[in-house]
């Protein structure tokens, strides 16, 4: 007795040659899909990278913050002490402090700019172009 699952003939020639014809005309389309998607993960990594170079400045910027608070504190009680040598020492310091904190928050703000939402913009203008390439060439107001 025969079990319904074993074929019971060959395939034929026909079909044989034309799983070969489809697997042949796929196979460029699978090779450009594994290359955009390695593309898109790549350029995901470095757009991460970027974001986190941002966020590690943004903490270093926190951290002076928290350190021009203190400052500022000290430098409102040294002021109304009236002892000028220590209010003038922390005014110097409170103003270091804060130029430092407004620049490490201005370029960590830039890198979060940068880096995120980690959209892969080059692959996907890419794959677009490879998926269309007779709309590249068209105006863009036609």
């Amino acid at each position: 007795m025969a079990s319904d699952d074993e074929p019971t003939t060959k395939p034929s020639f026909r079909d044989t040659m034309t799983a070969g014809l489809v697997q042949k005309a796929l196979e460029p389309v699978i090779r450009a899909v594994r290359e955009e998607v390695a593309a898109a993960r790549q350029e995901v990594k470095d757009r991460v990278g970027g974001a986190r170079t941002g966020l590690v400045l943004v903490g270093a910027a926190v951290g002076a913050a928290l350190t021009t608070s203190v400052l500022l504190a000290g430098f409102a009680v040294a002021a109304l002490a009236l002892a000028l040598p220590l209010w003038a020492a922390t005014g110097i310091v409170f103003v270091v402090f804060a130029v430092v904190t407004a620049v490490l928050g201005v370029v960590g703000v830039r890198g979060l700019r940068r880096g995120v939402p980690p959209v892969p913009k080059d692959t996907l203008r890419s794959a677009r172009e490879r998926l269309t390439p007779g709309d590249a060439d068209a105006s863009p107001g036609a």
